[in-house]
């Protein structure tokens, strides 16, 4: 028993009576220490197997990307935005954030993001043009819309609208393989699913 009074000329005066089994004291403190760690360590594990290998890979200016696309043998990808899109938003938040798609776009990829409302020039096959009539040229009607690029500046494919991690993550094979050069994504699909099921089947 622990108790604290105080008199008028604020000195502490303590009177301590503690019996305490010493045995039993350890033997808790262990428990609780080993009750931390349970919780602590598996949380931690986790937390560095979902971040495991991901990169920080990044949106460049449209000049600098092109430029990059060119010279490095690598496809442009063009992410057609506007601002106050929910979807656009959406698919920076979900889509472009996953681990994998960060890898797989940091090993054959250059990005840009272009508003389509935006007079910002931009050098484009050289003419100076604004992003707003880039978007055209591309023929960008609506929001999110992905564009790639090869490295000749040709335009190989243009997906409109929001494109879920699952999803994305086959295009980005189906474009990073140059499948596009020898099948429609549709067929690439095709091919994709019978690879699937005769991998589960064995």
């Amino acid at each position: 028993m622990i108790s604290i009074s105080y008199n008028s000329s604020r000195a502490i005066s303590f009177d301590i009576n503690v019996e305490i089994d010493i045995l039993k004291f350890m033997k808790f403190a262990y428990y609780i220490i080993i009750c931390i760690f349970a919780v602590l360590i598996p949380s931690s594990v986790l937390c560095s197997d979902e971040t495991a290998g991901s990169v920080d890979w990044r949106w460049l200016d449209f000049d600098e990307a092109f430029e990059s696309d060119i010279g490095d043998g690598k496809h442009l990808i063009v992410n057609f935005y506007s601002i106050g899109c929910f979807w656009c938003k959406k698919m920076d938040n979900l889509t472009f954030t996953d681990p994998i798609i960060s890898n797989m776009l940091d090993g054959g990829f250059v990005g840009a993001k272009v508003n389509i409302a935006s007079n910002r020039k931009v050098e484009w096959m050289g003419d100076v043009i604004s992003e707003r009539e880039l978007a055209r040229i591309f023929a960008v009607r609506g929001t999110p819309n992905t564009a790639f690029v090869d490295s000749t500046g040709k335009i190989v494919a243009r997906v409109p609208g929001y494109i879920d991690p699952e999803r994305f993550k086959i295009v980005l094979k189906y474009i990073d393989g140059y499948w596009y050069n020898e099948l429609s994504f549709q067929e690439y699909l095709v091919s994709e699913k019978a690879l699937q099921s005769g991998s589960n089947q064995k």
